[in-house]
């Protein structure tokens, strides 16, 4: 695969004038300067495309107009990078430090690496128990769980071309349902790095939406798990859901901090 590939850096944003700057000034202050900056709007109605036309310089892309969700916003950058490398930076989000990508980057990568997935540090979780979380995983840790973070990943165009792009019928887990289907055909051509991409706001839409999110995770489970694994977890629904609500009863307790400090190592 050559060496110093483009990489481009898809925003999604929507009215993000507030964090937009922070969230473009980490993609341009990387060490690694073949990048191009592609901005996906979904017609915000405040000052965010006056602050991304800062941004001119490093832009390859900007759309702005309304789209049907996050996921057809992905779609659309993914349609007009031009990069070998795809990288989902949206509004809010940013780079660990500045040599992430020269890490990855700055030396030639085996061809036949599709995907490239690492670790995110968490940021505002509830309990200020913040924690570096992202491992090598394979295709049977989707059965139970979301393995991977999406601001973990780096995507090969060919990878979108092979399997294609987000489902746009799932409105919170069209990312997993892509994962799950890239290590169902493609496990061989993925490579995890032990490092920190991206910080990673653990109370997004997904976050306040668990069971919204776990229905849709149970609908493509059905499609893509063996039978017996969807149906284990169409029978653990009920379980799942009393585990959410006991975890939103006691998310601003001592005793949820002191849980969640067990389980996690602190990283602050």
């Amino acid at each position: 695969m050559k060496a110093n590939p483009l990489i481009s850096i898809i925003t999604v944003v929507y009215n993000g004038e507030l964090v937009l700057n922070a969230t473009l000034n980490s993609a341009i202050n990387q060490s690694y300067k073949n990048i191009e900056l592609v901005i996906i709007d979904g017609g915000s109605t405040d000052n965010t495309l006056e602050v991304a036309h800062h941004f001119d310089n490093y832009i390859g892309t900007l759309v702005s107009e309304k789209d049907n969700g996050i996921y057809d916003a992905m779609n659309k950058g993914i349609k007009a990078a031009k990069g070998d490398w795809l990288y989902f930076l949206n509004a809010g989000d940013s780079f660990y430090n500045n040599q992430v990508l020269q890490s990855i980057f700055g030396n030639n990568l085996p061809m036949q690496i599709l995907f490239i997935y690492g670790k995110v540090q968490t940021i505002n979780e509830p309990t200020g128990v913040d924690y570096v979380t992202g491992k090598k995983v394979t295709f049977t840790d989707f059965y139970s769980h979301y393995p991977i973070c999406h601001q973990a990943t780096f995507t090969h165009r060919m990878a979108f071309e092979k399997i294609g792009t987000f489902s746009t019928g799932y409105k919170l887990a069209a990312d997993t349902e892509w994962f799950v289907r890239l290590f169902k055909q493609n496990e061989n051509n993925t490579n995890y790095i032990n490092s920190i991409i991206a910080y990673y706001d653990i109370q997004g839409t997904t976050y306040h939406k668990r069971m919204l999110g776990y229905k849709e995770y149970l609908t493509f489970g059905d499609i893509h798990f063996p039978l017996f694994i969807a149906f284990k977890n169409r029978i653990l629904y009920p379980i799942i859901w009393v585990k959410v609500k006991l975890i939103r009863l006691f998310t601003g307790t001592k005793l949820f901090a002191l849980y969640r400090k067990y389980k996690f190592k602190p990283t602050t």
